[in-house]
């Protein structure tokens, strides 16, 4: 439902524009790569400042790094293929998976920090500097204790949206922080930190970055109701589509949906 309400806005704003929906895979496309046929999370690492970068390394298949690590695909979507690497028997497991999907794979170090937060945000049309939308969401687990991999497919994540939580001058503090970790149109932005406080303070490690489809967590948040949600699909794609108004006319543009769906099919069932 909530997917097809941000499809069926978009098209609606789209119309009324008198611009492509499916330009909508085009906002972030300076960073997609075409040799690769993914957006890279290598080639997004380059552009999150040191402090908040965390270390990842392309796996060779033969290395064994310092343990434990996160063991992902270069590109992936909804958490499919990313293990939690304990100690040698476990890398020795994945490895095997990953031989046969043929995929390149990530390993990436640990952020120990106590917290999951999600930063959604959408950039202002008419000033590229500033922030259209921001939303902060907090992603909770109840099934472990150690490092785990949260996503839709978890039956132990829970989200829980706090953007009321932050004054206007501390959802500024956080815009300021993420807006130059790669300047993305729309991006949801993962990052841990120990308290709200270390947050805004800037003591964070960023954990992912999703510029393809980065819908926002709040809407998975069950205790907001769907008549919220709604309105908050309907202010989200009229600012999308905002954006894809802006974009510069090219007369021939990578057939990024496509690739990544490609993308995303050699990795499902990792």
């Amino acid at each position: 439902m909530i997917r097809a309400a941000l499809i069926f806005w978009l098209i609606v704003y789209s119309v009324r524009r008198r611009v492509l929906p499916y330009h909508f895979f085009q906002l972030n496309c300076d960073y997609f790569n075409p040799a690769k046929n993914i957006f890279s999370k290598l080639d997004m690492d380059r552009h999150i400042p040191a402090q908040w970068r965390l270390l990842q390394v392309e796996d060779d298949g033969v290395t064994v790094p310092d343990l434990p690590v996160f063991f992902k695909p270069e590109w992936g979507q909804n958490s499919h293929g990313v293990y939690f690497i304990r100690n040698t028997s476990d890398l020795r497991d994945v490895r095997k998976k990953r031989v046969v999907k043929k995929t390149a794979c990530l390993l990436q170090a640990v952020a120990w920090e106590r917290r999951e937060y999600d930063i959604f945000y959408i950039r202002s049309a008419e000033k590229s500097q500033e922030c259209g939308l921001l939303s902060v969401t907090e992603v909770t687990n109840s099934g472990a204790s150690e490092p785990v991999v949260n996503g839709v497919h978890n039956k132990d994540s829970s989200y829980h949206e706090i953007t009321a939580d932050f004054t206007s001058a501390e959802q500024r503090q956080l815009w300021e922080m993420v807006r130059d970790a790669g300047r993305f149109q729309i991006a949801r932005i993962g990052l841990r930190a120990d308290s709200k406080e270390d947050l805004l303070a800037g003591n964070f490690h960023i954990i992912e970055v999703n510029i393809f489809l980065p819908m926002p967590l709040l809407l998975l948040d069950e205790s907001i109701s769907f008549a919220d949600k709604y309105q908050f699909i309907k202010k989200s794609m009229a600012l999308a589509v905002c954006l894809i108004a802006n974009l510069p006319r090219k007369p021939d543009r990578h057939a990024i949906f496509f690739r990544q769906l490609v993308a995303h099919y050699k990795v499902k069932g990792c």
